[in-house]
């Protein structure tokens, strides 16, 4: 998460097509009477905020993207304080266009904070509340081919087996402003899992890298190409604004750099963040 002491206001993201989800919902733990009321506030504000944006592509057909109503992962992070957050999804037809980590600070702060990153392959639109709030000009996303990796298998249950392995050869390092280094936690599940036969995805999962339980790092693994000749494709996107860098079979792959707080809060970055000054 972006953690700058600037506050600012409200924006948003967009955009991608796919099919069905049987992720199961992660919740934080150590759900005592205190942190219970706190994650049911904010679920409820996150909630309400989510329903505010709307994120077009800026594709031949102007495509809008759909907010899944229910939150595809709620997290904590006690090691920074008592903070408690959800991550939304807005898909065109099921595939991910935008992921957003809307989350509540209780102490040591009570601001309430929204990231995006945009998850579409091309530029896209976001508004809060009708008016244009986020504008990256680069596509979110870009896709590459996973090396070595074998053919996509036959069937949707070996295809989540095998993502699942293929995920599993991925590590993370965060290295934060001050060059502290920690490696991030994979959740084993994806958060989301989909296809998008329109656009010759045979298969697609997200999955996050995650300190505690906050998403640091999203993952997205589908076997496109042909059919009968698909090939599994991985596309990372950050959501933090420090490095970050990505390691497949111990080989690095892909790299993060630091972001300026300008570059966070011009709002024209595929990453970009909000923070709401709350009582």
């Amino acid at each position: 998460m972006f953690r700058h002491g600037l506050l600012v206001g409200l924006i948003l993201i967009v955009v991608s097509p796919a099919l069905s989800q049987d992720a199961a919902l992660q919740s934080p733990p150590d759900e005592s009477p205190v942190n219970k009321e706190q994650i049911e506030a904010a679920l409820k504000l996150t909630t309400a905020e989510a329903g505010k944006y709307t994120f077009t592509l800026q594709d031949e057909a102007r495509s809008s993207a759909k907010l899944r109503t229910e939150p595809v992962l709620r997290w904590s992070n006690p090691s920074v304080g008592e903070i408690h957050g959800n991550v939304f999804l807005w898909t065109v037809n099921e595939r991910p266009a935008v992921v957003g980590s809307l989350f509540k600070w209780f102490t040591p702060h009570t601001h309430m904070s929204h990231e995006f990153h945009s998850l579409a392959e091309v530029p896209l639109v976001g508004r809060y509340d009708d008016a244009d709030a986020w504008t990256p000009g680069d596509p979110g996303v870009k896709f590459a081919p996973l090396p070595a990796a074998p053919a996509p298998a036959s069937t949707s249950s070996q295809r989540l087996l095998q993502m699942k392995r293929l995920a599993s050869d991925f590590a993370v390092t965060k290295i934060e402003r001050d060059g502290n280094k920690q490696e991030l936690r994979l959740l084993t599940q994806p958060i989301y899992r989909y296809a998008a036969p329109a656009q010759q995805i045979l298969d697609g999962a997200l999955f996050t890298f995650v300190q505690g339980t906050d998403p640091e790092v999203f993952l997205l693994l589908e076997a496109r190409g042909a059919a009968g000749k698909e090939v599994w494709h991985f596309a990372p996107a950050r959501m933090n604004s420090v490095q970050f860098v990505l390691r497949y079979q111990d080989r690095e792959i892909w790299t993060a750099e630091i972001l300026s707080s300008s570059d966070v809060y011009r709002h024209a970055q595929p990453y970009t963040s909000f923070m709401i000054k709350m009582p």
